[in-house]
């Protein structure tokens, strides 16, 4: 019989290997649509292994930026659970994060990067350079392939601790 700290650590596991999984599937004509939900999965499997400050309530708040493409597929996230928190989807009006735990980005300039980074948020994007502009997280797409890169220094900046079991997955770490 397993005991409840080892049934933890198998659904951690469980969890890691379908991270690395779902970053390295290569569908043989993915569609933008396809492309969407791989994203969207990747971002929620990582939010799994993002330890935000402590004082932030029980809810996870997702906005994505208005100009963003698949909105849909992250919507679809809403209501779940990612670690001990219930992750709520929304729109930033206005180009405004007022209240936002995670900004996601399309892509995104060192500018708009910038606005969007503060105290205990996250910032995801797209882009080879996403990480270099100073955002925590990129999702960088090859053909119907897509990674993610992490950078320890912006999540350090804001506060995020990052699993090292994430780490250990990303496709590019800036330290």
């Amino acid at each position: 019989m397993f005991k409840l700290s080892t049934l933890s650590k198998l659904s951690g596991l469980v969890a890691v290997c379908g991270l690395a999984w779902a970053t390295t599937i290569t569908p043989a004509s993915a569609r933008s649509s396809e492309v969407d939900q791989l994203r969207a999965a990747i971002v929620f499997n990582v939010l799994r292994f993002i330890e935000f400050a402590p004082e932030q309530r029980g809810t996870i708040d997702f906005c994505v930026a208005p100009d963003a493409d698949g909105y849909d597929a992250f919507r679809s996230f809403s209501g779940r659970r990612a670690g001990s928190r219930i992750v709520s989807v929304r729109t930033a009006r206005d180009g405004s994060y007022f209240g936002c735990d995670v900004v996601y980005l399309d892509s995104g300039g060192r500018d708009q990067i910038q606005r969007a980074s503060a105290r205990g948020r996250l910032v995801i994007g797209g882009g080879r350079r996403f990480i270099d502009n100073g955002g925590t997280v990129g999702l960088v797409q090859s053909g119907g392939q897509v990674r993610f890169q992490l950078n320890l220094v912006a999540a350090s900046n804001s506060q995020l601790t990052i699993s090292s079991r994430l780490i250990r997955l990303a496709s590019k770490v800036a330290r």
